[in-house]
Formats: structure tokens, C-alpha cells, sequence
């Protein structure tokens, strides 16, 4: 790429006034990140580089400027995301959500004036100490074991995203006070059948969580960003088997609460999700791999 000028065409008037054109050495400027840096300190903007997208118009659309900047030509539109907030502290403050309103409603149902005879206090106790092992798992693998491609995303997203954990599954905790059991149906499973279902899909939705970092970290040390798709273990036969074991510890939790309502609402929002972003995988992939059963769905 010989490129000597570039036009920066502004899509955030408050942000970037007017468009502007910058002089570029192609043999110092090579990412992406690198050009956004020199952009705004043409604009001698403060702004947080996380803030800043870069996109090139392909057939009438906005995609993204390729890291390598190798799908640039002679114009870059520049936009202003917005006030923008880490994606792992994202996913840290949505599990302490849940993490939060079972332990409160779990101990008001010990209290006298809440304390239900619909259902059983043993039985709230195993479902309250499903949710906390499954979310401080997933706090851990926050911390510890994601790694993410972006390093920020818009500030009000932490609310949007929020939502399926504070209040959708928080609801659940509204059972351990006696609701959500008007259709519901005693099974009488063994908890410790339940509770070995429960550990062995876990410890295999983590099982892959670690199998991803460890396939990320490779590709990685070999220069390349792109996500691939993994084709041994479980991986060969499921498209997301950390969704599938994901969904199936749910459906554990819902079984042991037996069908409560806002325990098989949340089930079934979750497994939706899950099996749309799978279905995304597969066609990202060029792949026809299954979500739960292999070769079957």
C-alpha cells in the first residue's frame, strides 16, 4: 500500500467537526490501531481510541477497516462510539447480579413473614447453591480464563446485556418465597443425581471454556485475530458445546425446581440465544454441526 493521502470523513459531527485529509507513510502506519492514533491527533482529540471506529463504504455499506488495513483506499469514515466500559468488567457486573438477588431473597425466605410452605426450604437451598456455583464459575472464568477480542464496548450496553441476568434469572429467586410453582409438578428427583448432572455439565461447560482459551492463545502466537473453528473432542461433533453443556445445567436447575415458571422462562430465553449464536458459528464457520444432540439438532 502506497498510500500518501488519506481522506478522514467524520459520521460524529460533535466529536469530529469536519472531515479532514492526512498525509500517511504506509511503511510506519500498519494497523489499524496505528491509524486511528494518528487520526485523532490530527483532530488533536483527547479521546480514548477504544471510542473510535474506522469504517470504509463496500457496495454502499459501513464494515470495518481490516486490521492490516489492507481494504483502504483513498477515504476512511471515522465515528465516535461513545463513553465505552471494558468487556470484562461487563461480564463481571452482570454475574454478580444474579449472585446478588438470590443471596437476598434466599434469606428473606428463612424469615418468619416470608417463609413459604409452597415450597420445600432444602430444596430452595439446593437451587440457591446451584446459582452461586454456576455464577462464581463463571466470575472466575471472567477473570481468569475469557479472552476478547475487543477491549471495550458502549457504555450502555452494560444495562441492555444486564437485563437477561439481573432480572430474567433473578426472578427465579422469587420461588425460593413460594411463586412461580402455579403449573408446576413435584418430581421427587434424587438431589444427588441432580447435583452429579449438574457438576459433570460445569466442569464441561468450563472443560471448553479453557479448550477455547487455549486454541485463542495458539492462533495468537501465530498472528492470527480471526476465530477458528475447533474439529476435535466434542468440538468435532457440536458447534458450541459450552452452550450445550450451559443449556443442560439449566435444564438441571429447572428440573430441581421442579418446572418452576420463571426457572422454565429463563430456560427457554437462554437456549433460544444460545442456539441463534451457534446457528451464527456454523454459518460464520461453513459448518453444519449440531447445538444439543450430534447429527440429530
Amino acid at each position: 500500500m502506497f498510500l500518501t493521502e488519506l481522506t478522514i470523513k467524520t459520521r460524529s459531527r460533535k466529536s469530529f467537526s469536519k472531515d479532514t485529509t492526512i498525509s500517511l507513510d504506509s511503511s510506519k502506519i500498519k494497523t489499524n490501531d496505528e491509524l486511528i492514533k494518528l487520526i485523532l491527533l490530527s483532530y488533536k482529540s483527547k479521546l480514548n481510541k477504544n471510542r473510535v471506529r474506522l469504517t470504509v463504504s463496500s457496495n454502499g455499506k459501513q464494515i470495518p477497516v481490516a486490521d492490516d488495513l489492507s481494504n483502504i483506499e483513498s477515504e476512511v469514515f471515522i465515528k465516535d462510539l461513545g463513553p465505552q466500559i471494558s468487556w470484562r468488567l461487563v461480564f463481571m457486573i452482570e454475574y454478580f447480579g444474579p449472585i446478588f438477588i438470590h443471596t437476598v431473597l434466599y434469606h428473606l425466605s428463612s424469615l418468619k413473614q416470608f417463609n413459604s410452605t409452597v415450597v420445600d426450604s432444602s430444596l430452595v437451598k439446593t437451587v440457591y447453591l446451584m446459582h452461586l456455583v454456576h455464577y462464581l464459575k463463571r466470575e472466575f472464568e471472567s477473570v481468569f480464563v475469557h479472552s476478547f477480542s475487543n477491549s471495550t464496548m458502549p457504555l450502555f450496553n452494560v444495562f441492555k446485556n444486564s437485563f437477561h441476568y439481573w432480572i430474567l434469572n433473578g426472578l427465579i429467586g422469587l420461588g425460593y418465597l413460594g411463586y412461580g410453582f402455579n403449573f408446576s409438578y413435584n418430581l421427587n428427583i434424587n438431589s444427588n443425581i441432580l447435583w452429579t448432572l449438574f457438576i459433570v455439565f460445569e466442569s464441561s461447560n468450563l472443560m471448553c471454556h479453557l479448550k477455547l482459551r487455549q486454541v485463542g492463545d495458539a492462533l495468537l502466537k501465530q498472528g492470527i485475530k480471526e476465530r477458528k473453528p475447533i474439529n476435535d473432542g466434542v468440538f468435532k461433533y457440536l458447534v458450541s458445546p459450552n452452550y450445550t453443556f450451559e443449556v443442560l445445567s439449566w435444564v438441571v436447575v429447572t428440573l430441581t425446581f421442579n418446572f418452576n415458571f420463571f426457572a422454565v422462562i429463563f430456560l427457554l430465553v437462554s437456549t433460544t440465544q444460545m442456539y441463534l449464536w451457534a446457528m451464527k458459528k456454523n454459518k460464520k464457520y461453513g459448518t453444519k454441526k449440531a447445538f444439543l444432540i450430534p447429527y440429530v439438532f
